[in-house]
């Protein structure tokens, strides 16, 4: 399951177009794309931190927007040979 989540990760941060897209939204959309599977957040989470680990993505907090997440390139790449 997990390596379902982090395509579905990489393809919904993919069509965000480089706008970095908020931690909730990125949760929701997982949870959507990675239908029929049933992540919960937890699942979703760790994932997104896998990705970030791995260099994929990364996750920027602030006081504003919260914690956003956004494509690296490496994960832009990876992204759209997913396509």
């Amino acid at each position: 399951m997990k390596s379902k989540i982090k395509r579905s990760l990489l393809l919904i941060l993919l069509a965000a177009d480089g706008v970095p897209m908020p931690e909730s939204a990125a949760l929701e959309a997982a949870r959507i794309h990675a239908r029929p599977l049933t992540p919960t957040d937890a699942d979703v989470l760790d994932a997104l931190r896998d990705l970030e680990t791995d260099g994929y993505a990364a996750g920027v907090t602030d006081d504003i927007e919260g914690r956003t997440w956004a494509l690296t390139t490496k994960g832009t790449h990876k992204a759209r040979q997913l396509r």
